[in-house]
C-alpha cells in the first residue's frame, strides 16, 4: 500500500476560513478495485479528493476506487471486510474510508446521516439527504441545449443518487455543473438550463 500526499486542498468553510488550506494524505493501493457486486454508486468526479470526500459524506460507503478516466465507484464493502473482494484493476486507485481523513468533508465531518442519507454542507452545518434507497430511474429525460456528456451503460436502470453529466452545446448554461441525480421515488432531479 502506498502513501500519497493530497495537494494543499481549499476548504471554504466559512468567511473566515475562506483561505485555509489543509493538507490530507490517503492511502491508496495502486492497480485494485472491489468486486462490482459491491458496488453502488459511480460518479465522474474531477479528483481523487473529490471522491474520497463524496465517500465520506455517505454512511454507505465503506471503499472507493478512482479510475483514470475519473469515475469515482463506491462501495458498500471494503478488503478489511473481506481481503478476496481485491480485484486487479489496472489504471484504478483502492481507498479504503478508515484510511480518509475525516475533515476532507468539510463541514460534514462527523456527519450523523442514516445509511441511505448524503450529507450536504450548508452555510450553518449540514443536512442529511435521502438519495440511496427507493425506485431506479429509466434514461434521462433530454434537456434542450445539452448533449450527455457521460452516461454509464453498466448503470442502467440507474439507482438513487447515481448521476448524468451534461455539457451545453449552444450557449452557456446555468453557472455550475450540469448534471441530473436519480432521486428515491424513480425520477431525474436537475435544476440547469442551456
Amino acid at each position: 500500500m502506498e502513501v500519497y500526499w493530497i495537494l494543499p486542498l481549499l476548504l471554504l468553510l466559512g468567511p473566515s476560513d475562506a483561505n485555509t488550506c489543509v493538507e490530507y494524505s490517503v492511502s491508496k493501493t495502486p492497480n485494485s478495485t472491489v468486486h462490482v457486486g459491491y458496488l453502488y454508486q459511480t460518479l465522474v468526479l474531477g479528483t481523487l479528493t473529490e471522491c474520497a470526500s463524496h465517500c465520506v459524506r455517505g454512511a454507505k460507503c465503506k471503499a472507493l476506487a478512482y479510475t483514470s478516466t475519473k469515475q469515482c465507484k463506491l462501495f458498500t464493502k471494503s478488503f478489511e471486510d473481506d481481503p478476496t473482494l481485491d480485484i486487479p484493476e489496472t489504471g484504478t486507485y483502492y481507498v479504503s474510508r478508515s484510511s480518509i481523513p475525516t475533515g476532507i468533508a468539510g463541514k460534514c465531518s462527523g456527519h450523523t446521516c442514516g445509511e441511505n442519507d448524503l450529507c450536504i454542507e450548508k452555510d450553518t452545518g449540514y443536512q442529511c439527504v435521502p438519495v440511496y434507497g427507493g425506485e431506479r430511474c429509466s434514461g434521462p429525460p433530454s434537456v434542450a441545449n445539452a448533449v450527455v456528456n457521460f452516461a454509464d451503460p453498466d448503470s442502467f436502470p440507474w439507482g438513487t443518487g447515481d448521476t448524468v453529466h451534461f455539457n451545453c452545446s449552444t450557449t452557456p448554461g446555468t453557472p455550475g455543473p450540469q448534471v441530473m441525480t436519480c432521486m428515491d421515488i424513480g425520477v431525474w432531479s436537475f435544476s440547469f438550463t442551456c
